[in-house]
């Protein structure tokens, strides 16, 4: 008997125990499905929430299965099916299954966007020539796509020839011939700035540079007449955590207790703190001047946060996610760190239809180019 009643404790403990473990992570998870309504500025922690919504999603959705297989307490599976019919809308932008083959011959009438973060065209090997042969095979893959309009993040150009290739002009032979950018950060001694650019081979009939007030970085725009319409394309590199090569291997090791690895990860946590609060910010002002547009919007932007975010949630509003539209998986566009990092993105005002849309596997940068086909709606 004193066996059986052992067993039967031992039962109700890590059955009391399990139960807790998922009631825990499905308030945190639901937590997470609301951070969209709360401005990282104020309740910067929720950013975290937003990289580990994945793998909240993937823990409450075990437990969920758990539960439901186990005859005594299937009851407990409505712990997390509740929880995630809560988080429906932050658990639907994260995947799609509307694939497409992308046809490089883009229909009549459509109109081809690319967005994409160059890292300045350096590549991943240093060294002037390194630069250079990346820059060719970045310029091969604008010709191949063949882009109407093109947002860059991370944009760099030499101010004077002599000391690195003209890009602007290398743009131009491409039938670039149109184009803002922004000079956002400069090295007077190479003569050299980045920032972002949008290049179109359409007339621009209006363009602009709206610097940030929480950093040096800025939002731009550019009208664009298509046939007889006239839209307004808007392009921004939202604030970045600003990880080092050696920071990014830390993650690597974030499992370490020791006190010097342990003082690493604050300062880790620390940059990512102050980027919430940064990238919230330039949100709430992106957004002030992307409603005030009187034409329709197109937004090629490296966002540096995840598809739950708060930004993403406000810079999308009631545009078309491309990737939702006609794309295929979780769409990572970010090779470093984490596999499930789909950061750079297009959307479309409701008047416009996307067509199509890919992702193409170029490793030129440490993100990969998005690039869509968009139709007017008549």
């Amino acid at each position: 008997m004193k066996k059986k009643k052992s067993g039967f404790s031992l039962r109700n403990l890590s059955r009391g125990f399990l139960s807790f473990v998922n009631a825990t992570l499905a308030i945190i998870f639901v937590l997470s499905c609301f951070q969209h309504w709360l401005p990282p500025e104020k309740f910067w922690f929720i950013g975290y929430l937003s990289i580990m919504f994945p793998y909240l999603l993937l823990s409450v959705f075990v437990f969920m299965l758990f539960w439901f297989f186990s005859k005594r307490h299937r009851r407990y599976f409505l712990i997390s099916f509740i929880a995630m019919a809560i988080g429906y809308k932050q658990i639907g932008v994260l995947f799609s299954i509307r694939q497409h083959d992308f046809v490089k011959q883009k229909a009549e009438g459509d109109l081809r966007v690319l967005t994409w973060n160059i890292m300045g065209f350096s590549g991943f090997k240093p060294g002037v020539r390194e630069r250079e042969i990346n820059a060719d095979r970045i310029f091969n893959l604008v010709k191949d796509l063949d882009p109407d309009v093109i947002c860059f993040q991370e944009y760099g150009q030499f101010e004077n020839p002599k000391l690195g290739r003209s890009y602007l002009k290398q743009m131009e032979k491409l039938g670039y011939k149109y184009y803002v950018l922004s000079r956002d950060y400069s090295r007077v001694v190479y003569s050299y700035s980045s920032g972002v650019a949008i290049f179109s081979k359409l007339e621009i009939v209006n363009k602009k540079r709206i610097p940030y007030r929480s950093s040096a970085e800025s939002l731009l725009f550019a009208d664009v007449v298509h046939n007889t319409d006239t839209f307004r394309v808007f392009t921004t590199h939202l604030q970045s955590y600003r990880f080092s090569a050696s920071e990014l291997e830390q993650f690597e090791k974030l499992k370490d207790t020791d006190k010097p690895e342990l003082r690493k990860s604050k300062t880790l946590l620390s940059k990512m703190q102050r980027a919430f609060r940064n990238r919230g910010a330039q949100v709430d002002q992106a957004i002030e001047h992307i409603e005030e547009s009187p034409h329709p919007q197109i937004i090629g932007i490296d966002m540096n946060d995840v598809p739950t975010s708060y930004s993403y949630w406000k810079i999308r509003g009631n545009r078309s996610d491309a990737f939702l539209q006609k794309g295929f998986g979780i769409g990572r566009t970010y090779m470093s760190v984490l596999p499930t990092l789909r950061i750079d993105f297009i959307f479309a005002h409701p008047c416009f239809k996307v067509t199509q849309m890919a992702i193409p596997n170029h490793h030129y940068s440490d993100h990969l180019p998005v690039v869509a086909d968009i139709r007017r709606e008549k």
